[in-house]
């Protein structure tokens, strides 16, 4: 009796499609995915919308357009290939809701991977958030010091930065190129930097400098407004410029956000100010500085990974992006610049070009894809896995890989060993690595009396 009980039940299993093992669930597997789902918490209506355009945003529409159009990507566990869908929510800025934003990402609209938000307080929110729900973050905008002086990536392990930052290897740099130009191991720099939602950005990069240059070899003129208008950046560069008067330094650096830097370049063709060397933060290494600035952004320095000069791999990724800007304006996702003093509409989709993120992240996103064929499946533990032990090609070279902390079950950052460049400077309004592993061109120093504004 029990034996005939027991076929009954087994029949019954095999056509009701059910479990006997805790009946918890169907015998048969779901079927393969039919799209890796990815998740980005962008702000596209207030002030970061700016990074939509040119910066990461451009970046993560190309990299799933060009996998898209190669087939997608195969996952062996379920022999398929699944292109890549990007399911996009909007954050708001000023009430900060990108936590809610990402967790219903996760949680409503159940992406597999997460790819980040534009800047570096977006990594400190979506961190914690991804990492206790064992979703895999892969960011873009954003580059966080203190993860590291904090103890926080070691406890992150989901968590997977691409961006270079201040001592990620950009500070050291910069000092080590002022030491060879100087002949002085203790070169002096002013620095000013964002204050208000923007301030761990300009914090992070305030506190590098002090470690790197010293606190003897750092004048700090304290942080600016969130938004400078003309009459407030000019205010900046005129501190800057009395302070050099009075007591002269190796360079300027202002560690601030592009529509600041916007602003200072327009306060420095108004002004006389003539120091041996100016440096900005994000903006400064945009190809669109010629496009509003033409020569006065001769000799300007920022931040750079890759430029046009690195090879050939790098100048075909720059193509394709440019390539995705020009479908962003035809199909309205994004707006062509106007020159506020020309009114002349920019045409070139080369000018919105970013030579500081754009190959981090396309290399970040490289090892991502790698990491999901290597683990065969769409569960983020295997992934962050395979993240962990990948050395692989990107388009920054044959080896690529994260460094990963926590005695390698932390979270990782993109090497800096793996930086063509950390330094850029204007040349001939071209943006040239001058500073890092693999210089395109000499870095041209001191540029006093040289400044195109000062006539």
């Amino acid at each position: 009796m029990k034996s005939k009980i027991l076929f009954i039940l087994v029949a019954m299993a095999l056509v009701l499609g059910v479990s006997l093992v805790g009946c918890t669930g169907p015998v048969t597997p779901p079927g393969p995915p039919t799209r890796v789902y990815v998740g980005l918490a962008r702000e596209l209506n207030q002030d970061l919308k700016v990074f939509e355009c040119g910066y990461g945003g451009t970046v993560y529409r190309y990299f799933a357009n060009v996998t898209n159009t190669a087939g997608g990507i195969y996952l062996s566990q379920y022999n398929v290939t699944v292109p890549i869908e990007l399911k996009v929510r909007d954050f708001n800025l000023y009430t900060w809701d990108l936590d809610a934003v990402t967790q219903t990402l996760i949680n409503t609209d159940n992406v597999d991977f997460i790819w980040g938000g534009p800047g570096t307080d977006c990594i400190f929110t979506q961190a914690p958030v991804c990492n206790l729900a064992g979703k895999v973050l892969i960011t873009l905008e954003g580059g966080a010091s203190s993860m590291i002086w904090n103890n926080q990536i070691q406890n992150w392990p989901y968590v997977w930065v691409t961006l270079s930052f201040s001592n990620w290897y950009q500070i050291p740099v910069l000092h080590d190129i002022l030491v060879a130009a100087t002949n002085n191991s203790n070169p002096t720099a002013y620095i000013t930097y964002i204050g208000g939602a923007g301030s761990t950005h300009g914090i992070e990069y305030r506190n590098e400098t002090y470690a790197v240059f010293g606190a003897n070899y750092t004048i700090d003129g304290d942080f600016h407004d969130y938004t400078l208008d003309a009459t407030t950046a000019g205010a900046v560069i005129t501190d800057a410029w009395t302070t050099y008067n009075s007591t002269p330094y190796d360079i300027f650096c202002a560690y601030t956000y592009p529509w600041n830097v916007a602003a200072l370049q327009g306060a420095l063709i108004a002004s006389d100010f003539n120091p041996p060397a100016i440096l900005f933060g994000p903006g400064g290494n945009a190809n669109y500085n010629p496009f509003y600035f033409g020569p006065y952004v001769e000799g300007m320095l920022s931040f750079i990974v890759a430029d046009n000069y690195t090879s050939a791999n790098i100048t075909a990724m720059y193509a394709g992006i440019a390539a995705q800007a020009q479908k962003d304006w035809d199909d309205a996702t994004c707006v062509p610049p106007v020159n506020p003093v020309t009114n002349a509409t920019m045409t070139n989709p080369w000018d919105t070009l970013d030579y500081w993120g754009q190959p981090c992240y396309v290399a970040g996103l490289e090892l991502w894809k790698d990491a999901v064929v290597a683990a065969g499946n769409l569960s983020s533990l295997a992934v962050r896995n395979q993240l962990a032990a990948l050395n692989t090609s990107t388009v920054l070279g044959a080896n690529t890989w994260f460094t990963v902390f926590g005695g390698g079950l932390g979270g990782g950052i993109l090497a800096y060993e793996c930086h063509p460049g950390e330094i850029g400077q204007w040349i001939n309004q071209e943006y040239r690595i001058v500073g890092g592993i693999s210089p395109t061109a000499s870095f041209q120093y001191p540029y006093t009396g040289n400044w195109t504004w000062l006539g």
